[in-house]
């Protein structure tokens, strides 16, 4: 599974529900359509999928949904980090903690009612402390995991997270 093209697929269905719920009448779902000025004065009524798709695009660094695709189609193409197997999980790395999940929406519960970095291995997620992440050679006090809440999965701010995947392909090369 390409982790790139499922969070994709993940941002095409948040799409169609931030839609939905501007639809009836959700305020928290409005506010994020009116926060951009060209859907300011559009009647919520009028409100299609293409503008739910570019308000995700915004919130997620881009100006375009087309230019958040093309990002996310490259990085699904280069990217030694697409094709998800043990690249967070490197050999002699099991003395320290973690909490292992079948599932990531149990994982999201988990992270969301806690600290720690949600990452992936094969078909299944983990979460580590601070001194998992510092050790494979993604510091904990880099801004880009606040800005994608600590979720490689399925980030909050897609242009961070392809930062972040940036210099963890580097550093998966210097090993």
């Amino acid at each position: 599974m390409n982790i790139f093209h499922a969070h994709y697929e993940f941002l095409k269905n948040e799409a169609d529900l931030l839609l939905k719920h501007a639809h009836q009448g959700d305020s928290y779902a409005i506010a994020r359509f009116l926060h951009l000025p060209a859907f300011a004065t559009l009647p919520v009524s009028d409100l299609q999928l293409k503008h739910a798709l570019t308000v995700l695009a915004e919130e997620n660094g881009y100006h375009s949904w087309t230019e958040l695709k093309s990002a996310i189609d490259d990085a699904a193409e280069t990217s030694p980090l697409a094709e998800i197997t043990e690249q967070f999980y490197p050999k002699g790395f099991t003395t320290y903690w973690n909490i292992w999940f079948a599932k990531y929406s149990q994982a999201k519960k988990v992270l969301l009612e806690g600290k720690g970095y949600l990452l992936p291995f094969k078909n299944q997620c983990f979460i580590v402390e601070e001194h998992f992440v510092d050790s494979i050679g993604l510091p904990h006090t880099l801004p880009e995991w606040k800005e994608i809440g600590n979720d490689w999965i399925h980030p909050k701010h897609v242009r961070s997270w392809l930062a972040l995947n940036e210099r963890y392909a580097v550093v998966m090369k210097e090993r």
